[in-house]
């Protein structure tokens, strides 16, 4: 689930034939004199070949797909016609991320996706996350790590298991990563029960009232983005223990 935030895609305004170049989602999109040029050549900021485009007649709005995976930088968007360079432009691609907000699941249960057992949304987080760069990237981890009723095992990193919920599986299986695209936000599913109800019990009698716990998401650009968050573990009855969260200021 994401929405956009129609501020924060980058948008260049260029020449009499590229005339815009602006980052939508995972893509350039190019809008271009018509019959101006017929080949568009995308540099990544090493001076390579990062894409190659075919213009063909009439055509005055293209896009070029950006991906999650690429090199940060300024590129250099080149028309050419007949093999020789008519305008050039450029534009840097840049992920900027920011962890909003974590919230348990149990308290919003109309915000997890759908087909959620109850189960699940009784154990796991959903995490806000806003990119307000210029590029895209793509969440590939989600780990819990301190006072939470089930932090994240060594396990998962040492199988490569992402620990978010994959919402494009039908049998709950952790997703390879999630696109982050530029100027949208993003919610990510924990996949890993971080906060089961079943181990709730045992952390109220160990940790007693107030714990801390980090949230950790990484990314395919090697950043690595935390929020550190106080967990109150309420005992309302002798068998019975609640939790509540705030992000520690």
């Amino acid at each position: 689930m994401s929405d956009s935030d129609d501020d924060d895609s980058s948008t260049n305004s260029s020449g009499d034939v590229l005339q815009s170049v602006a980052v939508e989602g995972l893509e350039l999109v190019v809008e271009l004199e018509r019959d101006a040029v017929d080949q568009l050549n995308l540099i990544d900021p090493s001076g390579e070949l990062f894409a190659q485009q075919t213009i063909e007649s009439g055509v005055s709005k293209t896009a070029i797909e950006i991906g999650t995976d690429y090199p940060v930088g300024e590129y250099e968007l080149i028309g050419l016609a007949d093999e020789e360079t008519v305008e050039t432009t450029s534009i840097t691609l840049e992920p900027d991320l920011e962890l909003t907000e974590l919230r348990l699941a149990r308290n919003y249960p109309e915000e997890m996706y759908e087909g959620a057992r109850d189960s699940s949304t009784e154990a796991e987080a959903i995490l806000t996350v806003t990119n307000r760069g210029t590029g895209p990237t793509a969440a590939t981890a989600l780990r819990f790590e301190g006072d939470v009723p089930f932090p994240s095992h060594e396990s998962y990193d040492e199988a490569g298991e992402s620990g978010i919920h994959d919402p494009e599986s039908d049998f709950g299986a952790d997703a390879e990563s999630i696109a982050l695209p530029a100027g949208e936000t993003v919610l990510i599913y924990s996949n890993t029960r971080p906060f089961s109800p079943a181990g709730t019990r045992s952390k109220c009698d160990s940790v007693g009232r107030d714990g801390q716990f980090i949230v950790r998401l990484s990314t395919t650009h090697a950043i690595d983005l935390t929020l550190d968050y106080v967990i109150h573990y309420l005992g309302t009855a002798p068998d019975d223990c609640e939790i509540e969260i705030e992000e520690l200021s």
